[in-house]
């Protein structure tokens, strides 16, 4: 646990059966909801007045896209992801197709950009990238929340994950195993130039990254 892990989830390398989705957006949707998902990023979005675009990369189900949008009904949210059977749960918000890598959008063309429990899929240099391409394309913040590597968390990940089916079992233990302690991301974002963005932890072992642009 002292380093990341690098090796890829099951769901990074295979989309699962048809009859096995259900539950593992059923699953997810009950970490962000209970578990302090939505929360950390809805702690950011308090504050702001007014009409926004929000950008919610790596959406999945857009779940929290969802959860969010009923909290803060002066919000616009926009689900993008680059798979296409995730999407096709994320009924009722706007939807995009597409990979991080070749970001599809206009500098400063939203904003706000989300994401959550995206990040633990990358390298650190990957994460610089996108990064990169978040400060490019979002007018006014970002926000990128996900987990804190800790043997705590993995304890609670693997109680929550008894019952559930057999790719949240695997992949919610290697999901904190490649995950972040706070020095680890607080360097990744001055690499990528964005050293306006701040951490801060949160409940349920996570931390968000964020902050509004200072320009």
């Amino acid at each position: 646990m002292r380093t990341r892990s690098l090796e890829p989830e099951r769901l990074d390398l295979e989309d699962p059966p048809v009859g096995e989705r259900d539950r593992i957006v059923g699953y997810l949707s009950f970490v962000n909801r209970w578990l302090g998902g939505t929360a950390a990023t809805a702690y950011h979005l308090r504050g702001i007045r007014g009409p926004a675009t929000v950008l919610d990369v790596a959406a999945g189900a857009a779940d929290v896209s969802r959860d969010l949008g009923r909290r803060f009904p002066d919000l616009r949210f926009v689900a993008f992801d680059r798979s296409e059977w995730m999407l096709g749960f994320a009924a009722g918000l706007p939807r995009i197709r597409g990979d991080v890598r070749r970001f599809p959008f206009r500098d400063r063309s939203v904003d706000y950009i989300i994401t959550t429990h995206f990040f633990h899929h990358l390298s650190d240099d990957q994460i610089v990238g996108v990064l990169k391409e978040f400060g490019r394309v979002a007018r006014r913040g970002i926000i990128v929340n996900d987990l804190l590597r800790r043997r705590r968390a993995m304890f609670w990940i693997r109680l929550f994950s008894l019952w559930a089916n057999r790719y949240v079992r695997a992949d919610g233990p290697q999901s904190v195993r490649k995950s972040f302690t706070i020095p680890e991301i607080t360097l990744l974002a001055e690499k990528a130039g964005l050293g306006w963005l701040k951490v801060r932890e949160h409940f349920g072992h996570r931390f968000t990254l964020a902050g509004e642009r200072p320009d």
